[in-house]
């Protein structure tokens, strides 16, 4: 009787050490697909600019980022702006690498208040505009975040992810 014992309590540590390694690597893998890699923002920025959306856009900087987005830059890693050339053009793409990630809740407010401010602005006369405003992209991987209210902000986000 106490080999039966024994023979159950074998196979019992077996599966126990199996489901151990498996959860093991489920974990490793999870880890692995929320963490980025640590690229400057220039690699991203340079696979955006072969994107149409991006060629109608003119590149900003930290003056237009403050103005436009109320974001101080001298906090941040480093960031990439482009933002439309039309008068009425609501198509901005904003890409920021943080210091540290929790840096990126402030930026991420700034951002969502741009969005908010900017479909008050328009919701009574560019409906175009509006939509585009309402299905604005706003991305948090890392230490990265990619904000983008253009033309086909999917295929942006899709760049900026693989990117990273």
């Amino acid at each position: 009787m106490s080999r039966i014992k024994s023979a159950e309590f074998a196979r019992s540590l077996i599966v126990k050490i199996i489901l151990t390694a498996v959860l093991a690597v489920f974990l490793t893998a999870v880890y692995r697909s929320s963490s980025t890699t640590d690229i400057p923002v220039s690699v991203i920025e340079a696979e955006l600019k072969g994107l149409p959306a991006v060629s109608g856009m003119q590149q900003c900087g930290t003056r237009e980022v403050l103005h436009f987005l109320e974001i101080d830059t001298t906090s941040l890693d480093s960031f990439a702006y482009y933002k439309s050339t039309q008068a009425l053009g609501v198509d901005e793409i904003f890409i920021v690498k943080a210091v540290e990630k929790e840096d990126l809740e402030s930026v991420r407010d700034a951002v969502e208040d741009r969005i908010a401010s900017q479909i008050k602005t328009f919701e009574s006369y560019g409906p175009e505009q509006t939509a585009r405003l309402k299905h604005a992209i706003v991305t948090i991987r890392g230490k990265y975040l990619l904000y983008c209210t253009a033309e086909n902000p999917d295929e942006i986000e899709e760049v900026f992810l693989n990117a990273l």
